[in-house]
């Protein structure tokens, strides 16, 4: 329901320009995180890094490899095990978030190539923190899944320590990315013009682009690409229905309008349908409710309204 960031900054920092020898350099990086020690043997071995932006990379390929082992053998207990059909449905959840994981990681290696020139400081920041956050909530709700009854937790128990595992590498990564962002941020002085730009800007939140903010402001004029609504005036009466229909790995903001009502359905969001946006009539206005529950016999993962 992950990749980092450098240039001409790098060699001005005191941090991430100092060629150390690679032990030291890794030992400075590792320092920053919940596990040093997995941080450390994972990494002790490799060398010729220069900057912290050399470790980081590196731990993000090491994770992306433990990952992937995590997926293949989640998959294989698929085909090899006996299932509950709650269990079917767990581990399918953790192969779906796992592949999400893996998407999110290679996504976090692009953001970090292009660190710091294509986005401000706090936007790559925020990117990549947000990728990676993701990543450990996934491993949450996967072994979440497995906790409903002993035939699930016996699934689960077979699957913790990969998922374990994969999910502290995640968190050593998210450290490393936090200091050196948070370093980057306190050594780049902000003019005064530009601080002033940022408070006018108040009104949206930090993580929402000007090109986003444009679309809010002036979707109107544009209107949506598609209009659901219960009265069977919009294109659509389902949101779930407007999702399907929506482009595949759109490379534009498509624009959902869902008017007024309230939307008894659980929305799928597919993976390779990005770029959506949903506006609706005001939040008291515009509202979406499932009834699926643990209860009802779903996962956690598949029991949300709208994911």
């Amino acid at each position: 329901m992950l990749s980092l960031l450098f240039a001409s900054l790098l060699l001005t920092s005191p941090i991430h320009g100092t060629h150390l020898p690679d032990s030291e350099i890794i030992k400075s990086s590792c320092a920053t995180t919940l596990y040093p020690d997995i941080c450390y043997s994972t990494l002790s071995t490799t060398k010729n890094l220069t900057t912290n932006k050399d470790v980081i990379q590196l731990a993000i390929n090491k994770t992306k490899a433990i990952i992937q082992e995590n997926f293949n053998s989640i998959k294989k207990l698929t085909a090899t095990a006996k299932l509950t059909k709650r269990g079917t449905m767990a581990l399918n959840d953790c192969l779906a978030m796992v592949a999400g994981t893996l998407e999110d990681l290679d996504m976090v290696i692009r953001d970090l190539k292009a660190y710091p020139s294509k986005k401000s400081l706090k936007q790559h920041a925020d990117d990549l923190k947000t990728l990676l956050s993701t990543a450990i909530t996934n491993k949450e709700a996967c072994l979440d899944g497995l906790s409903y009854d002993a035939a699930c937790q016996r699934l689960r128990k077979s699957i913790i320590r990969g998922q374990d595992l994969g999910g502290k590498m995640c968190s050593n990564v998210l450290a490393m990315i936090t200091n050196m962002t948070d370093t980057d941020m306190a050594n780049k002085a902000e003019s005064n013009v530009r601080k002033l730009k940022e408070k006018k800007l108040m009104m949206w939140p930090e993580w929402l682009s000007k090109r986003d903010r444009k679309l809010l402001l002036f979707w109107r004029k544009k209107g949506p690409d598609v209009i659901v609504s219960k009265d069977g005036k919009g294109n659509y009466t389902k949101v779930a229905a407007a999702v399907e229909a929506a482009p595949v790995k759109s490379n534009r903001r498509y624009v959902i309008k869902i008017a007024a009502g309230v939307y008894h359905e659980n929305v799928e969001i597919p993976k390779n349908k990005t770029n959506l946006m949903f506006i609706g009539d005001s939040r008291d206005n515009t509202i979406i409710t499932g009834n699926r529950s643990v209860g009802g016999g779903y996962t956690t993962f598949l029991s949300a309204t709208v994911g």
